[in-house]
């Protein structure tokens, strides 16, 4: 499973705070983030910035809790 994305720091999954702040329907993304935990993935390719080779799903679901707070 591959998934990519642009996080706000290179070197971290985790929104931006504009991203945070220019998300108007937090529920969908929340919905979203749920159904991408449910993948079975560990090594997650970001659209710029390092590779995460281990532990990505982990390190998705803690970078992205705000989404998942925010519901």
């Amino acid at each position: 499973m591959l998934l990519a994305i642009a996080p706000s720091n290179y070197q971290q999954l985790r929104p931006s705070l504009l991203e945070k702040i220019a998300t108007r329907d937090k529920e969908q993304v929340r919905r979203s983030i749920q159904r991408i935990l449910v993948w079975n993935f560990e090594r997650v390719i970001m659209a710029h910035g390092s590779i995460i080779e281990q532990d990505g799903k982990r390190q998705f679901q803690l970078g992205y809790e705000w989404f998942l707070d925010a519901g």
